[in-house]
Order: structure tokens, then C-alpha cells, then sequence
């Protein structure tokens, strides 16, 4: 097969992908398709990405990915209608100079309709990846105007094929979009990894905002006096995200047994999963937190509130039912050695078993390789899913 030159539109990747220390973001999608497009590069595909404008040059080569500005849009156009000129008509031109063989989005937006109709017009195929359960849900979007999710959904229905996350998200595509989904797990590696440890803190990793939860961790740290809490990420992006996060700041410093880091570059974040005991993740929907597989590769148990499932009944994670079931299974788990080993064995099998970089590529690369060849890919669903659609 020849390996192809997927483009990746990722407006919100270049902090993470060049390593940025100055500018202040790590988002989800971001971190896995960084880890994506590094392993696509090694297996042997070309790789480009779009971008907004950081304050980088129009184009940067990062270790072999070719990162692609796309232009600020400013005051061009009429107001009413920038968002199809100068915003999708500058994306679709950038497309068309570049020329990629596949278009490739993860996470809800308005750019899916402007990488649905570049490969309208230019006969190429776009694939449109899952980041969250919220991507298949029907209604409003959280951050999303009306206008932008009405788009988002007519390009997630051109796509030629739709890779979700979890059994979750292949239920949701199949009920709301009638599309039977392709189930690839999220795949991760870091070489540098360091286990967890019985002992260590009990970590809290994501951007502080009100869908994450935060307060939560803040609840626990007061109930759990005896346990040391680590809490990593720093704003959101969106209006409000600072004033969020200033208040949280405010409220953890009241806790003694509570350490809140701010922003960490990304490159610099494993550190503070090395040596942990437990991860916690307090979000009420997720997709595949990268948290969850960088805790897991180090052994580190997770307990949430979401269960993603790799296949039914298949999770690694330990669902907890509200905060008082998490309060209530950090002690025991913290306190109980045998518990906490067993534990750590189980979610790095399964990190082993589901989530390694390999496995993700082989599938990825079998799905390019039929949109290529004109088929429409689909995976049959699960029963115990099709009959409830």
C-alpha cells in the first residue's frame, strides 16, 4: 500500500506539537493527535497540519510535520457572513495549494464543513474522528453557535468514513446520523514513563474549566485531609476561562494538602503522572481522556465518572457512580496495598491489550487505505447496540 499525505486540521495544536512554552494551552484532541501524527510519520505517511495563527510563521517543520498557517481572518468580509469568506475560503484555498490525498479532523467544528467541501470539490476523501460522546449527540454544543454546529453536522455527514472512540460514541453516530462508525481506540506512548507509586500524590490533569469539574477535586481534598492532591492544567480558551480558573486558584489555596501547578507545557506533564498513586477525572462526559492512557502505561489506576468502553463491557477505568463513590474508593484504594497493586496490573494490561501506538496505527491505515480505494467504511455494530437503534 502507499502510504499517504494526510493533511490534519487541528486549529489549536501548534503549543502542543512545537512544544510552546509561552502560550498556555493543552487541549485533549490536541495531545492525541500530536502522538497520531508522530507515529503516522514514522510508519511512513507524509504529514501536514492547519493551524490558526500563534504568532508562528506561515510554515513550520516540525521534526518532519509540516505545519500550515491559516491566515487570520481580521475584518475581512461581511459581518454575517465571515464565516464562509474569508474563514472556510481561505481553509478550502490553503487545502487546495497543499493537496493532500486524505483530509483528517478530530473534534467538533466549523472546519469540518470546509474539509467536507474541499473533498467535495477535489474528489479527496475527509475523515472526521470523534474527540468526545458530546460529538454525536443531537441539540446544542457546548462553545458552539447554532450556525457552526448546523455546519459541523452537514460535513460530519459527508465524511467518507467517522472513527469513534468507544462503544458509546458508535451507539450515539448510529442513532442520531444513522452511520455505522469505525471503533479505534486512542493509542499513546511516552518511552521516558516512570510507574506509579502506592505512595505518590493523587493527580487531577486537565484544562480548569466548568465541564472538567475541577470543584470536585477541590471537594475531595477537603474530605481526604490524609491523602496529597496534584492538580495540572491551567485556563481554558474560552471567554470567562481565566476568571474560572482565578477562582479555583483562590479555593485551592485554602488547602493545605492540595497543589495546583497551573498551566504545564506538554512536553513537561508526564512528570507529574510519574510516581503517582491515582488519577482522578472528574468530567461528567468525556471521550478517551489521554489522562486515562497515560496514567494506565504507568500502571496508575483511574476513577471517573465516564467508562469508556473498548468493546462492551470492556473499560479500564474505575467508574465511580458521584463524588461521594469516588470519595469513598480513593480511601479504600489508597489505603489498601493489595487493592491498589491489583488495580495498578489491570489498567496497564489493558493498556497493553487496547491502547498502544501499533494498534492505533494499524487501524488507522486500513481505514486510509479503503476511503483511498472509493468504499465507504463502516464496522458492523455491536447487537447489543443495533438493537437499541
Amino acid at each position: 500500500m502507499n502510504l499517504p499525505h494526510v493533511c490534519f486540521i487541528a486549529v489549536h495544536i501548534y503549543p502542543v506539537l512545537a512544544g510552546h512554552r509561552g502560550i498556555a494551552f493543552v487541549g485533549g484532541a490536541e495531545v492525541q493527535q500530536s502522538v497520531q501524527m508522530r507515529a503516522l510519520l514514522r510508519a511512513g505517511c507524509r504529514i501536514s497540519v492547519l493551524t490558526k495563527d500563534h504568532g508562528q510563521p506561515d510554515v513550520v517543520d516540525c521534526d518532519g510535520i509540516t505545519v500550515y498557517k491559516i491566515p487570520d481572518s481580521g475584518q475581512r468580509g461581511w459581518p454575517g457572513l465571515r464565516f464562509f469568506h474569508p474563514r472556510m475560503s481561505d481553509l478550502v484555498r490553503l487545502l487546495w495549494r497543499i493537496s493532500p490525498d486524505i483530509v483528517f479532523m478530530q473534534t467538533a467544528g466549523e472546519q469540518v464543513a470546509s474539509a467536507a467541501v474541499y473533498a467535495r470539490t477535489s474528489g479527496r476523501p475527509f475523515v472526521f474522528a470523534g474527540a468526545s460522546d458530546k460529538d454525536f449527540v443531537t441539540g446544542p454544543l457546548p462553545g458552539m453557535p447554532a450556525q457552526h454546529t448546523a455546519m459541523y453536522r452537514w460535513g460530519l455527514r459527508a465524511a467518507k468514513a467517522v472513527v469513534v472512540q468507544n462503544v458509546a460514541q458508535l451507539e450515539l453516530l448510529k442513532r442520531h446520523f444513522r452511520r455505522n462508525g469505525h471503533l479505534i481506540q486512542n493509542g499513546y506512548e511516552e518511552p521516558q514513563a516512570q510507574p506509579g507509586d502506592f505512595e505518590g500524590s493523587v493527580l487531577w490533569a486537565a484544562t480548569v474549566k466548568p465541564l472538567k469539574r475541577p470543584d470536585l477535586v477541590l471537594d475531595l481534598a477537603r474530605r481526604l485531609r490524609h491523602l496529597r492532591f496534584l492538580m495540572v492544567g491551567g485556563p481554558g480558551v474560552d471567554r470567562g476561562a481565566q476568571a474560572y480558573f482565578d477562582g479555583i486558584a483562590h479555593q485551592a489555596r485554602g488547602l493545605s494538602n492540595l497543589t495546583m501547578t497551573g498551566h504545564v507545557p506538554f512536553r513537561d506533564v508526564g512528570l507529574a503522572f510519574d510516581g503517582a498513586s491515582v488519577c482522578l477525572n472528574t468530567s461528567d462526559y468525556e471521550g478517551l481522556p489521554n489522562t486515562f492512557m497515560q496514567a494506565w502505561l504507568r500502571g496508575i489506576p483511574t476513577l471517573s465518572f465516564v467508562r469508556p468502553e473498548s468493546a462492551p463491557g470492556v473499560s479500564g477505568t474505575l467508574a465511580c457512580d458521584d463524588v461521594d463513590h469516588m470519595a469513598l474508593r480513593l480511601d479504600r484504594l489508597t489505603r489498601d496495598r493489595a487493592a491498589w497493586s491489583a488495580a495498578s496490573q489491570a489498567c496497564r494490561r489493558h493498556f497493553e491489550d487496547h491502547h498502544t501506538m501499533d494498534v492505533a496505527v494499524a487501524r488507522y491505515l486500513e481505514v486510509f487505505d479503503q476511503v483511498l480505494r472509493g468504499r465507504r467504511v463502516t464496522v458492523a455494530v455491536p447487537a447489543r447496540l443495533g438493537e437499541r437503534t
